[in-house]
C-alpha cells in the first residue's frame, strides 16, 4: 500500500501540471492568434494588391525595352533601304535604262557588305517597283510578304523557319528623288535579343509563358521553357487548371501587346513571405508569454513532489541504461582510463566473435587491425579525448576469424563532478560493406570500365597534382596522346567484342613498358594518354614514345586471329606546350594529328608556331 500512494500521489500531481500549464498556454496563444488573425488579413489584401502592382509595373518596363528593340529593327531597315548609290542604280532600273541582271549584280555584294556589319541580320530580301527580287540574300522565309513598314516604325510581322527559329521581318520603301515608291527592303533579323530581353522577365516564373501579340495581325510570339514558337492565330495561354490573373502592357500606340498570365499563388506565395516575419515575432511572442507563465507557475507546482520525482527519475534511468546497454544493436564497450575493457555488451562480443569473458580485462588497442596510419590516427585521438572528451572516426578492428572490421566509432568520456576521469564509452557500428561499397564506387567514378584504366577525370586530377609538384620544384613532365591505328578495321571485320579484347590486350601491353609512375588513361574508344612523369628533356619523352610504337607494333592475337594495329602518338611537354592539364591534352592531341598526317605509326613533339600558322590559315 505505502508504495502504491506515493506512486498514484505522483501521476496526480503531473496531471495537474501538464493540466494548468496547457490551459495556461492555449489561453495565451488563442489570444495571439485572433490579434494576429485580425490584423493579418487587412495586410494580406493590401501587399498582394502592392505585389501585383509590382508585377505590372514590371511588365511595362520590360513592353519599354521591346517598344525600343524594335524601333531598332526597323531604323536599321530604313538605313539599307537609304544607301544612296544603291538606290540610283534602282532608279535607272526603274526607268528602264538597265537591266533587272544589272542592277542585280550591283546591289547584292553591296548590301551583302551591308549586312556583314551586324550580326543581328540574318537575311535581306530587296524588291523592286513590281515586287520582282532585284537581291535575295541570307535566310528568307518562304513567303515572306511584300509589305510596306508601318508608319509607327515597328517591323512587318514575325516569321517561323522550317528549322523552327524566328525570324523578325523589318520592312521598309525605297523612294526615289521625287519620293515615289520604287521597291521595298524585307529585312529578317534574328530573335536572339528578342529572346534575352524576353527571358529576363524571370519575376513572373518558369510556369509562366510570355506573349508578345500584334493585335492587328494576330501573330503571337511565345516564350515558353527558353524557346521561342509562333501562332499564326491568338489560342488561350494555358489550360492547365491553375488559377492567372491576366496582365498587359502595350507597345506604345502600335498595336503590339506583352501579355502574361501570372498564376495566382505567386502573389500569395509573396504575400505570404511578407507576412511570415511578423507571424514569427507574434508567434514568438506569445511562446514568450507562455514560458514566462509556465516558469512563474514551475515552483509552486514542482515543490511538493521535487524529491518523489528524483527518486523515481533516478531508478528509470538506472534500469533504461541497463536495458540499452544490453539490447542495443550498437557494439558497446567500458574501457577505464587505461583503455582496459570492464564490460561489453552482447553486440559488441558478436560483431568480433570473441566471448564476453575473454574480452574482460584486454586493452581495447589489442583488438585494433594495424595499418601504417594506425599510430599516428591512435594518437590524435587521444589528443581530441583529452580536449574534447569526444571522439568519433573510423577504426579498423581485428575479428577472431582474422577478419577486419570497419566500425565507424564514437568514444565520449565519463567524468566525476569533480571533473576526475572514470570511464571511457566505446559505441561502433559495422561498416564493413559500406566502406567497401563507397569503394567501388569510388573505383567506378574514376576509372574505364572495360580496361580498368584511369579515365579522364582522374587523368585531369593527376595532372594537377603532377603540374603543381613540377611547378614547385620547376621539373618537367610529358603528356603522350595515343590513338591506335587502323583500330575501325578490326571492329568491322572482327566485331566489337575482338575490338574490346585488343584494347585490354593494347592496355596490358602498354603497362608492361611504362614505369610504375606514369599514368596511363583512356579518355575513350581507341584513345589514350600517358602522363610521363619527370622528364629531363623531350628526348626522354621520345624515348617513351618510340617504346610504346615498338610495343604495339607487335601483332596481337585475338580469338585466334593475328592482328596488326600501329599508334599515332603526340607528344606535349610541361611547361613549354601548355601550363594547365587542359592546354597539355589539346597540344598533345594536336601534334598527334600531325603524327597520323605524316603516314601514322610515328610520333611527332607539339610545335606550337606551326599549330597558330595552321589556326591563322584556317581562319581565312
Amino acid at each position: 500500500m505505502s508504495a502504491a500512494s506515493p506512486s498514484r500521489s505522483t501521476h496526480f500531481i503531473r496531471r495537474m501540471h501538464r493540466r494548468v500549464r496547457t490551459l495556461a498556454a492555449l489561453g495565451i496563444l488563442t489570444t495571439a492568434l485572433l490579434a494576429g488573425l485580425a490584423t493579418a488579413l487587412p495586410f494580406y489584401h493590401l501587399a498582394r494588391s502592392g505585389i501585383e502592382h509590382i508585377y505590372q509595373l514590371s511588365l511595362e518596363a520590360h513592353a519599354e525595352s521591346l517598344h525600343h528593340q524594335f524601333r531598332h529593327y526597323q531604323e536599321v531597315t530604313r538605313q539599307l533601304a537609304g544607301r544612296t548609290e544603291i538606290r540610283r542604280q534602282l532608279e535607272e532600273y526603274t526607268r528602264g535604262e538597265i537591266s533587272l541582271a544589272t542592277v542585280s549584280a550591283y546591289s547584292t555584294p553591296r548590301l551583302a557588305d551591308s549586312m556583314a556589319g551586324t550580326s543581328q541580320i540574318a537575311g535581306l530580301l530587296r524588291q523592286g517597283p513590281g515586287h520582282e527580287t532585284i537581291a535575295r540574300l541570307g535566310q528568307i522565309p518562304p513567303s515572306p510578304e511584300p509589305a510596306l513598314a508601318s508608319p509607327e516604325g515597328y517591323p512587318c510581322r514575325f516569321h517561323q523557319m522550317p528549322q523552327g527559329k524566328v525570324l523578325i521581318q523589318g520592312c521598309a520603301p525605297i523612294l526615289d528623288a521625287s519620293g515615289e515608291v520604287i521597291g521595298r527592303d524585307l529585312v529578317l533579323f534574328h530573335a536572339d535579343v528578342l529572346q534575352e530581353l524576353l527571358s529576363g522577365s524571370y519575376r513572373f516564373g518558369n510556369d509562366t509563358p510570355i506573349r508578345l501579340r500584334n493585335l492587328g495581325s494576330g501573330q503571337e510570339l511565345v516564350l515558353d521553357n527558353d524557346s521561342l514558337a509562333l501562332n499564326e492565330t491568338t489560342l488561350p495561354v494555358l489550360d492547365d487548371g491553375i488559377a492567372r490573373v491576366p496582365l498587359a502592357a502595350d507597345l506604345g500606340d502600335h498595336g503590339w501587346q506583352l501579355l502574361v498570365e501570372v498564376p495566382t499563388h505567386h502573389f500569395h506565395d509573396e504575400a505570404i513571405r511578407l507576412l511570415a516575419w511578423p507571424a514569427l515575432a507574434m508567434l514568438l511572442l506569445a511562446l514568450g508569454g507562455t514560458w514566462i507563465i509556465s516558469r512563474a507557475l514551475h515552483p509552486l507546482l514542482t515543490r511538493v513532489d521535487q524529491q518523489t520525482r528524483q527518486l523515481e527519475r533516478s531508478r528509470e534511468e538506472l534500469l533504461l541504461a541497463a536495458s540499452v546497454f544490453r539490447s542495443a544493436q550498437e557494439a558497446i564497450a567500458i574501457t577505464d582510463p587505461e583503455h582496459r575493457i570492464i564490460d561489453v555488451n552482447p553486440a559488441f562480443a558478436a560483431h568480433l566473435g570473441y566471448s564476453r569473458q575473454a574480452l574482460e580485462d584486454c586493452p581495447i588497442t589489442q583488438l585494433l587491425a594495424w595499418q601504417d596510419d594506425s599510430e599516428e590516427r591512435l594518437r590524435e585521438g587521444r589528443s581530441r579525448l583529452e580536449q574534447e572528451d569526444t571522439w568519433q572516426g573510423d577504426v579498423r578492428y581485428r575479428r577472431a576469424n582474422g577478419d577486419t572490421l570497419v566500425a565507424l566509432q564514437t568514444i565520449s568520456t565519463v567524468r566525476s563532478d569533480s571533473g576526475k576521469l572514470l570511464r571511457y564509452i566505446h559505441i561502433f557500428n559495422d561498416v564493413t560493406e559500406q566502406k567497401a561499397a563507397e569503394e567501388a564506387v569510388r573505383h567506378q567514378a574514376l576509372h574505364d570500365k572495360l580496361t580498368g584504366l584511369p579515365n579522364r577525370t582522374q587523368l585531369e586530377r593527376h595532372l594537377q597534382r603532377a603540374l603543381h609538384q613540377a611547378g614547385s620544384t620547376k621539373g618537367q613532365l610529358a603528356v603522350l596522346f595515343l590513338d591506335l591505328d587502323h583500330f575501325k578495321e578490326v571492329n568491322d571485320t572482327l566485331g566489337h567484342q575482338a575490338g574490346d579484347l585488343l584494347l585490354q590486350s593494347v592496355t596490358q601491353r602498354l603497362k608492361a613498358n611504362l614505369r610504375s609512375n606514369d599514368l596511363l588513361a583512356r579518355l575513350g574508344g581507341d584513345e589514350f594518354v600517358v602522363a610521363v612523369d619527370p622528364v629531363q628533356d623531350a628526348q626522354d619523352a621520345i624515348r617513351v614514345a618510340r617504346k610504346i610504337i615498338d610495343a604495339l607494333t607487335t601483332p596481337f592475337t585475338i580469338n585466334g586471329t593475328e592482328v596488326t594495329i600501329g599508334v599515332s602518338v603526340g607528344v606535349a611537354l610541361y611547361p613549354a606546350d601548355g601550363g594547365n592539364a587542359d592546354d597539355l591534352l589539346k597540344a598533345a592531341d594536336a601534334a598527334m594529328y600531325r603524327a597520323k598526317d605524316a603516314g601514322r605509326n610515328t610520333w611527332r613533339l607539339y610545335d606550337r608556331a606551326l599549330d597558330e600558322a595552321l589556326s591563322g590559315s584556317a581562319s581565312r
